[in-house]
């Protein structure tokens, strides 16, 4: 078995080894209100404690008020593993993962206690179950509000669960609590009763932990299975304007394996008047404004700003809402009858690896239809600030919501609820995704003929002269 050098917390981005990790002692920590009153006992016999490294993240990250972050750090002991006396573990579990994942903990007075909640070291959240056995891979949701990043997030998470490319089972492996509220606000809505997701408010938002097992082509051409872990990111589309709101709700972006860049085509000008000669209940969603030169902006801020080279992290530029394209009309599509954007409502085929023709001429094709557009800029923003880029063009829901003024029942005033009639049609919401563990090195790729793993290309050798003049001949 692989094992893992090093680990990335979730929550606060610390990057550690997994054997520093701490432990939790097992029990249901008591409330604050009770804490403060008295020692509080739990089935171990040890009294619940102020985590003071739980409580600076409640209050630094997530801007809680004192008092809030208070009551959620009151939590049991946690016990360090470094020359700790009281401890003992497994050493066949440490010399097959490399580090520990439950360990024995006998206090001065008192019976043995088995932990097995860890925690990072650093900010003392929960880490997710079995997290640093496999590799882990963070992919941040980028985009200006209202280009459906959390539809997009909650439709891929859905069609990775139910997935005909390669034989898979995506498992969530966070907090309780937040597959929770991630069910409620995200799933339960759109999934089930077809209703459009919220805005997602300026906030530091959970991160959504799951583990993506799966089966692939080899360079054989034979299927092999692999498990990884992934933390998906969702951020506020206010928050990527501004210098502050970026690294205050998107520090996680730095650390990413890769990211996806939603751009909404009914904010484009030239679409927008032909929406609104089509249909005009196209366009009743759309922002005010486009800021996806803003937010470009305080990307590069942040990435560049002391730092001569481009980012490497992979970044998919995603064309989202990509069905409305089937109620206008252009020359565009006259002029490429085998376009695929012009098809672009069926899902590509990726059966055991990616398939990179599709994705090239995707890419390629995307980008003219952006060129066309007179909307360059927002690839040239792209390939500005990041090495690697590549275009997509997806549908979320697969059809046209409906959008409708209704008077919301707690603040009685006139708000906007979108729903879909009939179950959602999805298509390609997933091709992005696989580029970038393509790129990553974790799934094949499968060109010219073959499968094989993506292999950064090489940088040019400085040809000798005689180099030079044979290939200045070879040229003519």
């Amino acid at each position: 078995m692989k094992k893992i050098n090093h680990t990335i917390c979730p929550f606060c981005c610390h990057r550690f080894h997994p054997n520093e990790a701490d432990f939790r002692l097992p029990g249901v920590a008591p409330s604050a209100t009770k804490a403060r009153r008295k020692k509080v006992d739990d089935a171990s016999g040890m009294g619940a404690i102020l985590d003071e490294r739980l409580m600076d993240y409640q209050i630094e990250i997530l801007q809680v008020s004192e008092k809030e972050a208070e009551k959620n750090a009151i939590q049991l002991p946690f016990i360090e593993l470094e020359n700790n006396p009281d401890v003992s573990f497994d050493n066949t579990e440490l010399e097959k993962y490399g580090f520990v994942q439950r360990l024995i903990y006998t206090p001065p007075t008192g019976k043995k206690i088995t932990c097995e909640k860890r925690l990072c070291p650093n900010c003392h959240n929960d880490l997710p179950i079995g997290y640093g056995v496999r590799d882990t891979l963070l992919i941040s949701i980028l985009g200006d509000a209202r280009v459906g990043k959390s539809v997009f997030l909650t439709v891929l998470i859905s069609e990775l669960e139910s997935n005909a490319d390669f034989p898979s089972k995506l498992t969530f492996i966070g907090d309780s609590a937040v597959r929770e509220t991630f069910y409620e606000n995200y799933q339960k809505p759109l999934l089930r009763n077809h209703e459009l997701i919220s805005s997602t408010k300026r906030r530091k938002i959970p991160p959504y932990a799951f583990n993506f097992w799966y089966k692939c082509k080899n360079e054989d051409g034979g299927f092999e299975e692999n498990s990884i872990d992934i933390i998906f990111y969702d951020i506020a589309g206010e928050d990527l304007r501004d210098d502050h709101g970026i690294r205050q709700n998107g520090f996680n972006i730095k650390d990413s394996s890769g990211l996806i860049f939603l751009a909404d085509p009914t904010n484009f000008m030239k679409l927008s008047d032909l929406f609104r000669v089509t249909d005009a209940s196209l366009i009743e969603a759309i922002p005010e404004e486009n800021s996806n030169q803003q937010i470009f902006n305080t990307l590069y801020n942040y990435f560049l700003g002391f730092d001569r080279e481009k980012c490497p992290i992979p970044l998919a530029l995603v064309l989202s809402k990509s069905d409305l394209l089937r109620f206008v009309k252009f020359d565009f599509f006259a002029n490429k009858p085998d376009n695929r954007i012009q098809n672009i409502f069926n899902d590509e085929m990726h059966s055991g690896s990616v398939n990179m023709r599709c994705v090239k001429s995707l890419n390629r094709e995307v980008r003219e239809l952006l060129t066309y557009l007179g909307e360059e800029r927002i690839v040239n923003n792209a390939v500005g600030c990041f090495k690697t880029v590549s275009c997509f063009a997806v549908s979320s829901l697969g059809k046209k919501p409906t959008i409708e003024q209704i008077s919301d029942p707690e603040t009685n005033e006139t708000i906007e609820k979108g729903y879909v009639d009939g179950p959602l049609e999805p298509f390609r919401v997933k091709d992005a995704f696989y580029w970038i563990l393509m790129r990553q090195k974790l799934l094949p790729k499968f060109e010219n003929g073959r499968y094989a793993l993506y292999a950064p290309p090489k940088p040019p050798e400085e040809m000798t002269f005689w180099q030079k003049i044979i290939a200045f001949f070879e040229g003519r």
